[in-house]
């Protein structure tokens, strides 16, 4: 595994949207301008990944294959979420023997545990509501608990309850569960209530009432539309609007009146059933998860899990990693998103305005600043940093079109071992300005000292 250089007090820009220069510092041509601080913060959590029940007891986690190890390591420590359909249709066989993804045994979380420890990743460990009981489930958490140890972050009831619940028997249902894990694991937490989009209803009664009864996350899933009506046009243009903006307002409101500790999207993607080829694996999707993260991240977000891995229910074209079978292949678009978001680092959400440009969104993260270009044309910006610096690197993630897989970041692919050999482009700053050029359909991700 490739290293990132050390890039201490950087500014890392993602051309996506900056907030405008001071009269008196701007220049001739488009512009980002960063301002202060506006309530966000990105942790070292935030780009996760979310997976299917079953690939436990298939095996998939496997802390001998490196290959996979490694390409978690580069957006790593994150999130690991074990859930999606199939958790509702696979039991928990205590006396298994593992191996099986029919069903999940002791030593299939054992040998999850080791993944975990090995990548350094947490894991919210999803648990079957819908073919299951109460002492089964408690049974499973114990075990679940021993093996994961610190690695494990927060158990999950069941999955999207919406589609065989109301609010009210859910939170029947849940309260039972908690209540039977809680008499085995007294000190276990949970996340919830997991609806898909457009159910946000459910969050102000369920969080009201559960906030005493172990709740330290609150989550619900996140997709566009139905693979068969994915575009590109349609995906770049989907964040910020419709029911995605009102879920992660309603989110942010329920986590403040109630002091739940974070929200996160704990399953979302761009197409539900899998994603469309062309759309959701491609450079464009690069963008669109930048846009979607920053999101996330202004309505006080604490984090996504994008779904992906393989399922035995359709491709799974919106993986952020692609497989053949249980090994990695190579990975999509999703995944240099998080990359370059990751590499942006920790700190404080900073909104930035972008003049002189359409289809550019930008942000800060503590000193760095994300540039998303969507437009048809390269365009060179004057950027107004918040902090003055003395030099820069740029990373630019570029593809030849947007619906190209040919995806590099700073002049480097990431291939199946996770190999990456990163070379950023060195930028002169002078005090609180810098010059960068983003490709047509690209994004930047500008680093400063």
């Amino acid at each position: 595994m490739i290293r990132f250089p050390a890039l201490l007090g950087s500014v890392a820009l993602a051309v996506t949207c900056l907030a405008a220069a001071p009269a008196a510092q701007a220049a001739a041509g488009p512009a980002v301008t960063v301002g202060p601080a506006a309530g966000g913060h990105v942790g070292q959590e935030f780009a996760g990944f979310s997976y299917e029940k079953d690939r436990v007891g298939a095996g998939m986690f496997d802390a001998k294959d490196t290959d996979l190890v490694r390409l978690f390591r580069l957006l790593g420590p994150s999130s690991l979420r074990i859930g999606g359909n199939l958790v509702d249709m696979t039991p928990w066989n205590p006396n298994g023997a593992g191996g099986s993804a029919a069903e999940v045994a002791p030593a299939d979380v054992t040998k999850l545990a080791a993944f975990a420890k090995a990548t350094g990743w947490k894991v919210i460990y999803g648990i079957n509501l819908k073919t299951n009981t109460a002492a089964s489930a408690a049974n499973e958490a114990a075990f679940a608990t021993k093996a994961l140890g610190g690695s494990l972050e927060a158990f999950e009831i069941g999955n999207e309850p919406n589609f065989f619940r109301t609010e009210q028997t859910y939170e029947a249902s849940y309260e039972e569960y908690v209540s039977a894990i809680r008499a085995q694991v007294p000190k276990a937490v949970f996340d919830g209530p997991g609806v898909t989009n457009g159910q946000n209803a459910w969050l102000t009664p369920f969080t009201a009432k559960e906030k005493s009864n172990g709740l330290s996350m609150l989550t619900m899933h996140s997709y566009i539309g139905d693979q068969t009506t994915g575009t590109i046009a349609g995906m770049l243009a989907s964040n910020g609007t419709g029911y995605e903006d009102k879920d992660e307002t309603a989110l942010q409101n329920a986590k403040a009146a109630n002091q739940i500790p974070q929200w996160r999207m704990s399953e979302a993607n761009s197409y539900y059933h899998g994603g469309t080829a062309g759309v959701s694996n491609v450079q464009a999707a690069s963008l669109w998860s930048l846009d979607f993260m920053h999101g996330i991240a202004a309505h006080n977000g604490d984090g996504v899990n994008f779904h992906g891995g393989t399922s035995t229910q359709w491709p799974l074209n919106y993986s952020p990693i692609a497989f053949d079978g249980l090994a990695p292949v190579g990975v999509r678009g999703v995944f240099y998103g998080e990359l370059l978001w990751t590499l942006a680092g920790t700190g404080a959400l900073h909104p930035a305005t972008v003049t002189g440009a359409t289809d550019v969104t930008a942000w800060g993260i503590g000193n760095n600043v994300i540039v998303n270009n969507k437009g048809t044309s390269a365009q060179t910006f004057t950027v107004n940093l918040s902090s003055a610096a003395l030099m820069g690197t740029e990373y630019v993630l570029t593809a030849p079109s947007l619906d190209s897989t040919a995806i590099t970041l700073a002049g480097s692919g990431v291939d199946a071992h996770g190999t990456f050999h990163p070379a950023p482009k060195l930028v002169r700053v002078r005090g609180h300005q810098a010059t960068i050029t983003v490709p047509a359909g690209s994004a930047a991700l500008l680093n400063t000292l």
